[in-house]
């Protein structure tokens, strides 16, 4: 499912991977597992991350009809906390969401299970919804693997994604205080496009903070930071 992490003021989508039940494993059954999850920004393992939908939000359901994945919410009338930006991008969580799990391109939105025509004075809801484009949407850098929390082997495979310059991304590895690797790594595609790469590391048994990023070729500052503390066994 994805979450909302903070980019320079700003809410962009990250990705998590969260094993759950699914009740009888139908595609309607894992949307109302994902979306339940998702709602509750509390859910994610990454304390970086949160959701922007009212704490009140709940879901009453969710039914697949063709290429529609139709979601029921109840509890989300209002959400005081999101201007215009902030409420495009609490919903395109939830379609991003909703797209990934069920495999469908478009997202019905219904309120107590009616359809609505808006949400919170900012976004449209009449029509299904899509995926926003990705470069305007998904925050520039993702540390997809190890998730959060993670206990890795002392040999193991950072996985990142990333929509950057030149398709190069930058790393730090801290234990501490302490800088133990550091260094750049080249994604299969370079931005808009959001490109992949893997690379193994090996370090010693102890408490680590990985760290994605970006270099602002204005100042020379990290942006579009993503970490991770993990642990290494």
């Amino acid at each position: 499912m994805y979450y909302l992490a903070n980019d320079r003021g700003e809410p962009k989508l990250v990705r998590e991977f969260h094993r759950l039940a699914t009740g009888d494993g139908s595609a309607a059954a894992k949307v109302k597992a994902a979306v339940a999850e998702m709602l509750d920004g509390r859910t994610a393992y990454d304390p970086d991350y949160s959701s922007m939908w009212p704490a009140s939000a709940k879901v009453r359901g969710a039914s697949v009809s063709g290429d529609t994945v139709t979601v029921d919410l109840s509890g989300a009338r209002v959400n005081g906390d999101a201007g215009s930006f902030a409420a495009h991008q609490a919903v395109q969580q939830l379609v991003w969401t909703v797209t990934a799990v069920s495999g469908k391109p478009k997202v019905r939105i219904h309120l107590d299970g009616k359809p609505v025509d808006e949400l919170w004075g900012h976004v449209g809801t009449k029509d299904p919804l899509r995926r926003a484009p990705a470069a305007t949407t998904l925050l520039p850098v993702w540390l997809i693997d190890p998730q959060e929390g993670a206990t890795v082997p002392k040999d193991f495979t950072l996985h990142v994604a990333g929509m950057v310059f030149e398709a190069t991304m930058n790393y730090e590895i801290r234990r501490g205080s302490t800088v133990v690797r550091e260094g750049f790594i080249t994604l299969d595609a370079g931005g808009p496009a959001q490109g992949e790469a893997k690379l193994r590391v090996s370090l010693p048994t102890g408490t680590y903070v990985i760290e994605v990023f970006d270099i602002s070729e204005n100042d020379g500052a990290k942006m579009f930071v993503d970490n991770h503390t993990v642990t290494v066994k």
